[in-house]
């Protein structure tokens, strides 16, 4: 159950390397995200106001389309706020510890896939198995395969935490409810 990449020594989770950059990866691509969609939102926005045309067909257009662009404009800062909340509740405050992962396709949690998280002592020995809840926070959630192989985790067993693959990446929150 070993995993390749040995545990990093650090009081917290974000002061490894892996970890702070998948972290960063992340928060970029949601501002990108971000910056792209409001440049979108913008761009119909000058369109519907400024083009004139005979058939007002290209700024009708433009109009009826802001609504569906601003409601998308929503996406991005959840996905923000959710990145900046786990990394101040768990990743600056819990250091890394070996987990196995299983997922529970018999068990039912309100969000997310119902996982069931066991923590390897120093001597190899599994502490007591919880069902938790993990999901990441994009509206579309995915379940990694390699979440299943060998697994780190940061939290508390009776609240949650974060689950990330070696080196911290693919990081998913886990909440026991």
């Amino acid at each position: 159950m070993k995993s390749d990449v040995p545990l990093p020594l650090a009081k917290c989770a974000f002061d490894d390397p892996a970890t702070r950059c998948a972290y960063q990866r992340d928060r970029r691509k949601a501002l990108i995200n971000l910056l792209v969609r409001l440049g979108v939102w913008v761009a119909l926005l000058i369109v519907a106001k400024c083009v004139e045309s005979d058939a007002q067909l290209i700024e009708g257009l433009a109009a009826f389309l802001l609504i569906p662009m601003s409601l998308l404009l929503v996406g991005p800062p959840i996905r923000l706020m959710w990145l900046y909340v786990f990394k101040n509740t768990v990743l600056v405050a819990r250091p890394w510890q070996r987990c196995e992962v299983i997922r529970r396709r018999d068990a039912k949690v309100a969000k997310g896939f119902a996982v069931e998280v066991r923590l390897v002592g120093e001597d190899d020995e599994l502490s007591k198995s919880l069902v938790m809840g993990a999901f990441t926070g994009h509206w579309c959630n995915r379940w990694s395969k390699k979440l299943e192989d060998g697994t780190w985790f940061a939290g508390t067993p009776e609240l949650g935490g974060v689950i990330a693959r070696p080196g911290g990446q693919v990081l998913m929150k886990v909440i026991r409810r």
